[in-house]
């Protein structure tokens, strides 16, 4: 009987102590190196959620793609879950009135999406799916000020890009019949809650030579070209918006000559600025998201050169930037 006790008892213990492993594996494991990725600050959750991406195997000869949702937290990374199907050049935006995450088009593997997503008890549920708004690395953000999310460009299929607007207002995609930018995939687009704005910097057209530099905003009633001075054309920039300084927080990318960047820009609606040459080393897709609670812009992977993507993680606080090592 004593035997059968100590048996049991040490069972119990084992599957505790594996229980317990796999709780610390979850809780401090790293996203895999991927580009193509997407990241967005949950309000709510008061975490930085990244999803999906793709990444290049064999030198180039083959991608894997990715359907998993990470959460960052205190600088931390955890696996929340795998869901919907796996895809890569996706747009997420968070709605602070409904307080959910959505996510927008992508590509997954045999050509560019139309869905629209929205993520509920870490399962993607499709609202919509619009073969017209087909888009790989679009423009999407969340209008606070008019309770709409925006979607602009991208691509719809190799060579082929959008410049259409779209809006949805909580129950259908209305097409935006003004004028804008000329179409394009791989820029930045942020929502500019001081200002009330959605922002657009650079990206390319049609081919890899075709690069934009310009700046637009859009009010919901125009787009407006307001500078063609600061960062030049570059394309594949890491971007986010930063409430607290009210600027477009831009980093790296291809110039229009191809060469990649590591250097960090800033737009304050009047101008831009230089931030920093110094931190993550250059890349293009190094793609951000900023953390409200604790102020800082937060940096995972992206493609330093071809086929080699990374996983390193960095911070920025407004002034520098500083390599978070786990």
């Amino acid at each position: 009987m004593k035997k059968a006790t100590l048996l049991f008892s040490l069972v119990i213990s084992i599957i505790l102590l594996v229980s317990f492993h796999k709780k610390v594996i979850s809780t401090y494991s790293i996203p895999d190196k991927r580009a193509h990725h997407e990241m967005v600050y949950d309000e709510a959750g008061k975490s930085i959620v990244m999803i999906s991406g793709s990444t290049a195997l064999n030198g180039g000869q083959s991608f894997k793609f990715f359907n998993d949702i990470w959460s960052y937290r205190n600088s931390q990374w955890s696996m929340v879950a795998n869901s919907g199907n796996e895809r890569s050049g996706i747009r997420m935006a968070y709605d602070s009135k409904r307080q959910k995450i959505f996510s927008y088009g992508g590509y997954n593997g045999n050509g560019s999406l139309g869905d629209l997503r929205m993520l509920e008890g870490n399962e993607w549920k499709i609202i919509s799916d619009i073969p017209e708004m087909k888009a790989a690395e679009s423009g999407f953000v969340y209008d606070i000020e008019r309770n709409k999310l925006i979607a602009f460009g991208g691509s719809a299929g190799r060579g082929q890009v959008n410049n259409t607007t779209w809006e949805w207002d909580g129950t259908v995609w209305a097409k935006f019949k003004g004028s804008g930018p000329d179409g394009r995939q791989a820029f930045a687009m942020v929502y500019d809650s001081k200002r009330m704005r959605t922002v657009l910097f650079g990206g390319m057209g049609t081919n890899p030579k075709q690069k934009y530099g310009d700046t637009w905003e859009y009010d919901g009633k125009n787009w407006t070209k307001v500078s063609d001075n600061g960062p030049g054309p570059r394309t594949g920039s890491g971007y986010t918006y930063d409430s607290k300084r009210g600027m477009l927080i831009l980093f790296g990318g291809d110039n229009a000559n191809g060469e990649t960047q590591n250097d960090t820009w800033g737009w304050n609606g009047k101008e831009w600025k230089k931030l920093s040459e110094s931190g993550p080393s250059a890349r293009v897709m190094g793609y951000m998201a900023y953390d409200k609670d604790r102020d800082r812009t937060v940096l995972f992977g992206g493609r330093p050169s071809w086929p080699n993507d990374a996983n390193d993680t960095w911070e920025w606080d407004g002034t520098k930037w500083n390599e978070v090592k786990f």
